[in-house]
């Protein structure tokens, strides 16, 4: 199932706050190191998040922020060799590095440590392509995610992980924050909660968790249709839901199975988008009700998480 992404109504604003300053950015040409997944990075201590993502990508910095945060990285690579990323959207940008450029912008820094104590920071970061006024007006197009990890050692802050890109989430070139969640021993991945829909709704929700694996953080888990918020029916009959997700207590080391937990009401005016266990249990002649449904998906290696059969379904 295909949505038109909505038209956020942050995304507005944060245009509107760019077309307020008279700054004509520039972008300044980096060499192909930035796309090397084994560089030698190490930072000083205290960890700056902002410092972290000039090592990586050391082009042209700006800081524009006024009402909200607005810092990005502005650069251009000749030499680098462009790779088509997808976008979860369906419509995607071009290869990438982009051939006008890129704007990259630092998302959250997000602290770990594991049980033997060591400290760990992963920044994540939102690449977009270049413009001179530092817009990101891309609607049907979502941001380019990428991840890097550093450990704290004697010297410093040394680059453990990194992958420049991963793929594209979100609206407007600008991927949704990840948080992490722990999936197993000292093993953390990160989920992305991504929403879209037609103007007016209704939106929905997809789960998409990505982990380190060999080397690289990829994307393991996607969950469709998670949520349902808004409508467009003209009666207002509407089915919606939410979900939480957790991971219960395994003896698996790592990669432990994830359950997510849909709670909802449903109408009989409104039940394609419901999931089958659902509503072949509705009771015929009854128009509106609640429901819960239990998924359980289970890691298979290079398949990544799977969503097993036999639901655990609730409906009144």
């Amino acid at each position: 199932m295909r949505f038109l992404i909505p038209f956020l109504a942050g995304v507005m604003v944060a245009a509107s706050s760019y077309a307020q300053t008279d700054v004509v950015l520039k972008k300044k040409a980096v060499s192909d190191s930035v796309l090397t997944n084994n560089r030698e990075i190490i930072l000083p201590e205290p960890f700056n998040g902002q410092k972290a993502m000039l090592a990586l990508f050391p082009g042209r910095y700006y800081n524009l922020t006024r009402s909200y945060k607005n810092e990005m990285i502005n650069w251009t690579c000749p030499t680098c060799k462009a790779k088509q990323y997808e976008d979860v959207n369906e419509d995607n940008g071009g290869p990438f590095p982009y051939k006008g450029g890129v704007a990259t912008r630092l998302m959250n820094i997000m602290d770990f440590k594991d049980s033997s104590g060591m400290q760990y920071k992963v920044i994540s970061f939102n690449h977009s392509e270049f413009d001179e006024d530092g817009m990101q007006t891309s609607r049907f197009t979502g941001g380019l995610l990428g991840l890097a990890k550093f450990v704290l050692t004697d010297g410093g802050w040394k680059l453990r992980m990194y992958t420049p890109a991963i793929k594209a989430y979100g609206a407007f070139s600008q991927a949704p924050t990840p948080k992490p969640l722990q999936i197993g021993q000292d093993q953390y991945a990160f989920v992305l909660r991504h929403t879209n829909g037609p103007g007016g709704g209704p939106f929905y929700t997809t789960l998409y968790l990505i982990a380190g694996m060999n080397g690289n953080y990829q994307e393991v888990m996607a969950a469709y249709g998670v949520e349902k918020s808004g409508g467009d029916n003209e009666d207002g009959h509407f089915s919606t839901w939410t979900s939480e997700y957790t991971v219960p207590a395994s003896d698996k080391k790592y990669f432990r199975d994830i359950v997510i937990t849909w709670k909802g009401t449903y109408h009989t005016d409104d039940l394609e988008p419901l999931p089958a266990e659902v509503t072949k249990l509705i009771k015929k002649g009854k128009k509106t009700g609640k429901f819960t449904l239990v998924q359980r998906f289970v890691y298979k290696g290079s398949k990544g998480y799977e969503l097993q059969p036999g639901s655990q379904v609730t409906v009144n």
